[in-house]
């Protein structure tokens, strides 16, 4: 690949990663909700997820998948459930008392990482983009094939990672900001409810 190609496509990567979608809007939630520390956890299990689906791009299994409907329609509820949970155990959590905004000391950054990897893995729509995304630069490489793909895969993980990173920095820190009934409402009622809708309108996306 050129370094046109190159630019190209790291561009192309970056404008999708700054566009709004559920990843922004469940980095956003946790970072308000529980501190830079829970959102960059949540970064990085969501990179494994995502690189899992672009595994599965690269192999040929995301398209078997794509041409089952009840196996697409079973992970994309699945997904939704999970989405819906994790809404709810923001509305149930109780008010953090230390000095990161929202951060429970009783919940480990592994939690936050799980959690950021079963939203990317068990949502199917992103496998469905990394079908569409890999193949409009394969025709810019010499030898096409299953470790090119993962490494143009991989370029778009790295650009997400880079850009959810400094996205759950940015929230944290205007959370911190925050006192009072005022502080509650954007650590706990605002990100719980985004969850929660992330998970009603996935259960409800047409497959």
């Amino acid at each position: 690949m050129d370094l046109n190609a190159f630019i190209l496509l790291v561009i192309a990567c970056l404008a999708v990663n700054l566009s709004p979608g559920p990843s922004v809007l469940l980095v956003s939630s946790v970072s308000a909700a529980r501190g830079f520390k829970a959102g960059l956890f949540a970064v990085l299990g969501m990179t494994v997820g995502a690189f899992v689906h672009v595994v599965l791009a690269a192999s040929g299994v995301a398209a078997a998948l794509a041409a089952a409907p009840i196996a697409f329609a079973l992970v994309q509820y699945l997904g939704a459930a999970y989405l819906i949970y994790l809404g709810i155990d923001l509305f149930r959590a109780k008010p953090a008392s230390t000095n990161e905004p929202g951060y429970r000391d009783d919940v480990s950054g592994w939690q936050y990482f799980r959690r950021g990897l079963l939203v990317d893995a068990l949502n199917p729509k992103i496998a469905l983009f990394f079908l569409a995304f890999i193949p409009q630069f394969l025709d810019a490489v010499e030898t096409p094939g299953f470790v090119v793909s993962l490494a143009l895969g991989s370029v778009f993980l790295v650009t997400g990672a880079i850009v959810n990173g400094s996205l759950a920095w940015l929230v944290a820190a205007g959370a911190s900001r925050t006192r009072g009934r005022f502080s509650e409402w954007v650590h706990r009622w605002l990100p719980g409810s985004v969850l929660l809708y992330l998970g009603l309108r996935l259960l409800w996306q047409d497959n």
